[in-house]
């Protein structure tokens, strides 16, 4: 459908100034729809032509005003010829904006999305973690692709993304990490953090997330068995750094902490409660405060590691990728052939180490500074051992309590 431009001057003769001039105001109409504006010119009511708006007459002040009304016109039909060759769909209140040098409402998705990496990227280190801006820059990469493949150009206006933009993009991240069932999820909750970001800066005038669903699948934690953790126990790696990394995984799987925690701790955080040595530290994810003790496993890791330096790191640890590059190494050794990463230790000290040991849920809860029990129930696996022996258990005490 050919669009329906018309620009359209008339005063306000409801705002007249002292003197008794009115404002001139333009009423830009596309298709029916409306914007006013004001031109910044004033004009006697009496000289003001309803039919031609334009001031009537050929007095100086008369020819003056036409001619400014002129190039205003002018300016504004240039200013609706550049949006159209943008986009097809033009509105009175973009051609407002246009005009005034506030063009907002046309900047583009991948440009706003890398310059908050960009931002986002210089505050790693200070308030935002390294893991998160590498989550931020791969969903840009997939959505540049998306746009590029399914729109055919470099980059999209906000005014042009819609639900099936959403949808579509949330099923392309789907085929292109297949092997990855909460990718898309986390990947979607990130583009919506962007989409929300532009959106209280007037970038969006819509919630496309409102009533879109997102959902994560349920995947089974692994962890290690009492065996696999014996075996690993028993490697002794003459590479220095493997030997770091091994040791720092056996001290996740009895304290429970993240890479990134084991990887701050300090001698500062090790402290001497009741004559029992344990780890106080604050978690880097949550910002929760936890506290766990220190079994002779661990301590006796920590030993060959403890410095006077109260501030140096105690594991001095590579990047998390490297880490999971030493387990693949070292893992089997110790008979263990399947994937395993760093944060399979975490998944091990709530299972193996505490629940399967029988320690209550609040209390695993408590020491790996969840703050939802939710959270926990997701790590914590009822291990066959712990069903067994919960049952073996129940069925004494029916025994006794049930006799026939």
């Amino acid at each position: 459908m050919r669009n329906t431009f018309r620009v359209l001057f008339y005063i306000k003769r409801t705002a007249p100034r002292r003197n008794g001039d009115v404002p001139v105001m333009a009423r830009i109409t596309i298709n029916g729809e409306r914007a006013q504006l004001a031109v910044r010119a004033y004009v006697d009511p009496a000289l003001w032509d309803v039919r031609t708006g334009l001031a009537a007459g050929r007095s100086a002040a008369a020819s003056e005003l036409n001619e400014k009304l002129l190039l205003v016109r002018r300016r504004i039909e240039r200013c609706y010829e550049t949006l159209l060759a943008r986009q097809a769909a033009v509105t009175p209140a973009l051609v407002r904006e246009m005009y005034f040098g506030n063009d907002r409402q046309q900047e583009t998705l991948l440009a706003f999305f890398r310059q908050h990496n960009e931002e986002f990227g210089r505050m790693v280190g200070v308030s935002r973690s390294k893991s998160s801006y590498y989550k931020y820059r791969s969903v840009y990469r997939l959505l540049a692709a998306y746009v590029r493949e399914r729109c055919r150009r470099a980059d999209i206006p906000f005014r042009e993304l819609d639900k099936r933009f959403l949808a579509g993009f949330h099923q392309y991240i789907a085929r292109e990490s297949p092997h990855k069932k909460n990718t898309a999820w986390v990947y979607m909750i990130a583009f919506k953090h962007i989409l929300m970001l532009a959106r209280s800066r007037d970038l969006l005038s819509a919630d496309l997330f409102a009533g879109y669903r997102l959902r994560s699948e349920f995947v089974a934690r692994d962890y290690l068995t009492e065996t696999e953790i014996r075996r690993l126990m028993l490697l002794a790696p003459t590479d220095r750094t493997q030997r770091l990394v091994l040791d720092a995984f056996l001290f996740s799987c009895f304290t429970g902490l993240s890479y990134i925690d084991i990887r701050q701790l300090k001698p500062a955080n090790i402290r001497y409660t009741q004559g029992q040595l344990w780890i106080g530290t604050t978690r880097r994810k949550t910002g929760s405060e936890v506290y766990v003790r220190l079994f002779a496993v661990p301590n006796a890791i920590l030993s060959r590691y403890l410095t006077d330096a109260a501030d140096e790191p105690i594991f001095a640890l590579p990047s998390n990728g490297w880490c999971n590059a030493c387990l693949r190494r070292l893992l089997p050794e110790a008979g263990i052939v399947r994937p395993v990463t760093f944060h399979v230790a975490r998944h091990t000290f709530a299972t193996t180490i505490t629940l399967s040991q029988g320690v209550a849920i609040e209390t695993i809860s408590k020491l790996l500074g969840h703050r939802n029990i939710r959270t926990t129930q997701i790590y914590a696996a009822v291990t066959h051992a712990k069903l067994e022996g919960d049952m073996e258990r129940l069925s004494r005490q029916l025994d006794v309590c049930y006799r026939l």
